[in-house]
């Protein structure tokens, strides 16, 4: 894997990719929506992944470019424990890295707004912004609060939403409130980009 000028480029394997990748290709590849089937994983647990429509499983032989306009900046996370990525974000990972996929709600007791996530481990990822990113470390005990529109990644629990005053028309209509935020509780690693 070689981070260049604003797009990744790969060779053979399978890979995990953003919806519309790869931008080129130089020899052959293949491509599916369904995850690949893993030891212990029904058919119906692959075919409901909230990630599905957002990501695509390619099996490549030669040389593949991805890279987003509306996304120019790169960041390359290692996967040593389990990271939860913004589905949306996630640019390339090996396909063997993908856990699965879940919905997060923001909301409380709702799903409206909710932020799809892919559950990656082991080896890396490249996830694609619109500004950069940085990586911030809550200890043990610390907790992090952000805006939802501006979280890449974690590691560890699952953030949660909290907004100081929830009306009950801020759960029906189509707006989010906007002092709401993402509670993250150490100890975990927050990558985040410019809101």
């Amino acid at each position: 894997m070689t981070i260049e000028n604003g797009f990744v480029r790969v060779e053979d394997g399978e890979w995990l990719v953003s919806l519309g990748m790869p931008t080129a290709v130089q020899g052959e590849t293949r491509a599916s929506t369904m995850p690949p089937p893993q030891e212990g994983l029904s058919f119906w647990k692959r075919f409901f992944a909230p990630d599905r429509h957002r990501l695509s499983f390619v099996t490549l032989k030669g040389k593949m470019w991805c890279a987003v306009k509306a996304r120019p900046f790169l960041t390359r996370i290692d996967l040593g424990e389990t990271v939860t990525i913004v589905t949306d974000r996630l640019l390339l990972a090996p396909s063997s890295s993908r856990k699965g996929g879940r919905m997060i709600r923001i909301i409380p007791f709702s799903f409206r707004d909710a932020i799809c996530v892919t559950e990656c481990q082991m080896g890396w990822a490249v996830v694609a912004t619109e500004s950069r990113t940085t990586r911030i470390v809550v200890q043990d005990g610390g907790t992090l609060s952000v805006k939802p529109s501006s979280v890449v990644a974690w590691t560890g629990n699952s953030p949660t939403g909290f907004c100081p005053r929830l009306r009950l028309r801020d759960l029906f209509l189509p707006r989010m409130p906007k002092c709401l935020s993402l509670t993250f509780h150490g100890p975990c690693i927050v990558w985040m980009e410019g809101g």
